[in-house]
């Protein structure tokens, strides 16, 4: 039984982090998309242009939020940190094996027991290392090629439109594929972070018991 009132709320998202995620949304998302149209060229030169238009003024979005957000919210990176790299444990990997038993319940209508999460579950420190890594590639090979395209040996410009584009299409299955889907499963998470931050610890207790249980020995 839940210790707390049907109604209890818990700050799960700061501020910085909510900014953080709608500059993933207004800059990946639009950069993404039109990297796919640049990559498949299924558009006549105008669209063509227009496609890499959108693509630049989205990876400018990225670029200055993602820096913006490690220069001034240097507590939220360092969460992030401990959370994604330096919390795994053998549950971990007992929850990715059984996909945190979100095949089940999606495609069976069928709960199945999984160990208990924290903040973030398996699959969200996965892919927020996967994340990590893959937008420093994107961006710095990015930068290669917007900045330093004429001044860089051709062997440098080769490796990093192959890095961009592989990274890239790898992040954006990854993204609108699992991310996004399973964001838009877990509504109330969902809400929570492109909302006010809170979300109902009830809620919350079902998919993150041990962060539930942490905030609880906090206030206690």
């Amino acid at each position: 039984m839940s210790k707390f009132a049907e109604d209890a709320v818990a700050l799960r998202h700061a501020l910085p982090s909510r900014l953080f995620h709608w500059c993933l949304v207004l800059g990946f998302i639009p950069a993404a998309i039109t990297g796919v149209i640049l990559f498949l060229r299924p558009l006549g030169p105008e669209g063509m242009h227009l496609a890499m238009q959108i693509h630049i003024v989205g990876a400018w979005i990225l670029m200055i939020g993602s820096t913006l957000f490690f220069l001034l919210a240097s507590d939220r990176v360092a969460a992030f940190w401990r959370d994604a790299f330096f919390s795994w444990k053998n549950d971990d990997i007992i929850w990715l094996a059984k996909g945190g038993g979100y095949p089940q319940k999606m495609l069976l209508n069928k709960e199945i027991d999984v160990p208990p999460m924290g903040k973030m579950n398996s699959g969200q420190k996965m892919m927020g290392i996967l994340v990590f890594f893959g937008t420093l590639i994107i961006i710095a090979s990015g930068a290669i090629l917007y900045f330093a395209l004429p001044l860089v040996p051709k062997a440098i410009a080769y490796y990093a439109d192959k890095a961009h584009l592989i990274v890239g299409l790898f992040l954006t299955l990854c993204v609108f594929c699992g991310h996004i889907p399973l964001g838009i499963y877990n509504w109330a998470a969902f809400k929570s972070m492109f909302g006010d931050g809170t979300i109902r610890v009830k809620e919350a207790e079902h998919h993150n018991k041990l962060w539930v249980e942490e905030e609880l020995k906090k206030i206690s």
